[in-house]
């Protein structure tokens, strides 16, 4: 048998660092040899055949790796029923995605914010090979849900900011009494509840399904149609009783609250530039509550 290949590799460079290399092997097989591929004996084609074997080989470096599992209670939801990866963020409907994806697996336990007891899976408990094969193949679904930074510090504000025991454990400091002081606070106290959204290595948001709070109703329904999770009792448990009473108490209101709150520009200069990243990556409105 008469084989001449040669191998072309190919290095593809992020913005950031190098994601993904491709390698191609393209042999060439001459009309009068006998190959074998799948058994014993194959046919003469008469031809000359070009085999093209793509082989991909994601690299993500170990740095990358921590960003995106991120570390304790944070780490993104993987469901393997439905294959899909959820980069959820505080603030921004996280009880009320970690429940849907209770319901969907048939887990019902209470304590949703438990990773220990609620029965979720989170991306801590993958091997590293596994994540990367999750990222780069297009059969998983991966999704970042967000919210405009404005109202997640106002929300953070009127549920930890005012209440002193919260302040106490999370800052060590007495409650705040104003949105702007909050603002100045969270700049040195730093906490998951206020931190930016942007988690991920900048390159792999363009493999992202990316969802925001005006639209949860909406997305909702479309996810879980793309991934198979659709169908009249999913409805049903979204309209339930049990469900707003669940999720409810969580709620602060915060966007009706916005003209409230964000009655002048400086308390908005102050996150336009605290979260420059979110409002870039999300392609959030800079324009004034007034």
């Amino acid at each position: 048998m008469r084989i001449s290949g040669n191998i072309n590799k190919i290095v593809y460079n992020s913005v950031t660092e190098k994601a993904v290399e491709k390698y191609f092997t393209v042999s060439t097989i001459s009309k009068d040899t006998f190959v074998s591929f799948n058994g014993p004996v194959s046919h003469n084609t008469g031809k000359h055949i070009s085999i093209l074997s793509p082989k991909d080989v994601p690299r993500l470096t170990n740095q990358e790796l921590r960003q995106i599992k991120r570390s304790g209670t944070s780490s993104p939801i993987v469901v393997r029923k439905y294959k899909l990866i959820f980069f959820w963020n505080e603030k921004a409907g996280c009880t009320y995605w970690k429940r849907l994806l209770q319901f969907i697996q048939g887990l019902k336990n209470k304590d949703v914010h438990d990773p220990g007891r609620n029965g979720l899976t989170y991306l801590t408990q993958c091997k590293d090979n596994e994540i990367i094969d999750m990222m780069f193949n297009d059969t998983w679904t991966k999704v970042v849900f967000v919210r405009e930074p404005r109202e997640r510090v106002l929300s953070a504000f009127l549920e930890k900011g005012l209440n002193p025991a919260r302040m106490r454990d999370m800052c060590g400091r007495p409650a705040v009494k104003s949105l702007l002081e909050f603002i100045t606070l969270i700049k040195t106290c730093k906490d998951v509840h206020w931190s930016s959204q942007v988690k991920l290595p900048r390159h792999l948001y363009k493999y992202t399904w990316i969802g925001k709070m005006p639209d949860i109703n909406t997305f909702t329904e479309n996810l879980l149609t793309k991934i198979g999770a659709w169908g009249a009792t999913v409805k049903d448990y979204l309209h339930s009783k049990e469900q707003f009473e669940r999720t409810r108490p969580h709620a602060t209101s915060a966007s009706e609250k916005l003209l409230q709150y964000y009655n002048d520009t400086k308390s908005q200069d102050i996150i336009f530039k605290m979260y420059a990243d979110d409002y870039d990556v999300f392609k959030f409105d800079k324009k004034y509550f007034n």
